[in-house]
């Protein structure tokens, strides 16, 4: 049975054997294969929840949280992993090393764009609240002046409550 892409995107990726200590060239050069094969997991994900996110498809965004997060702690412990095996990864300089390198660095950018977009939503949706309250309580609160000509106080009874839905 064949399954589409986006399903290949928010399915687990089961996590190869991550090894503690790089002692072989052939350690090496699967270790930056599976490094290149996360990433080539993770991106996708990052990128479809930025769109989304941009397009206003907010659920669509959130529905892809739990799969980012899965492969981005998959990625980061390869990436971990180099790190703790630099030496070795100098020594040996197994191919695909650079590219991976040169991906890490676009991937990096793509992050940061990713963490802006989510900034944003974020402080769009405080605003609306924050609006949408303001609007709830302004509306108990009466207009006019008292007998005395002064502007009459705010009302000290209960306000309406606010409901969020969350379905969107």
């Amino acid at each position: 049975m064949s399954r589409d892409k986006s399903q290949d995107m928010t399915a687990a990726q089961p996590a190869p054997e991550i090894r503690a200590r790089i002692t072989t060239a052939a350690d090496a050069e699967a270790l930056v294969a599976n490094t290149l094969d996360a990433l080539d997991h993770l991106q996708p994900l990052v990128d479809r929840e930025t769109q989304n996110l941009r397009e206003g498809r907010i659920a669509d965004a959130l529905a892809l949280g739990e799969a980012k997060a899965e492969a981005g702690r998959h990625y980061t412990a390869l990436i971990d992993t180099l790190k703790t095996n630099a030496i070795a990864m100098g020594r040996f300089r197994p191919p695909g090393l650079e590219l991976l390198k040169q991906r890490h660095r676009a991937f990096s950018d793509m992050l940061a764009l990713n963490a802006a977009v989510l900034t944003t939503a974020r402080t769009v949706s405080e605003s609306i609240i924050r609006e949408l309250s303001a609007e709830i309580g302004g509306s108990t609160t009466p207009q006019g002046y008292g007998a005395r000509g002064h502007a009459v106080g705010a009302y000290t009874g209960y306000g309406r409550p606010l409901s969020v839905s969350k379905t969107l």
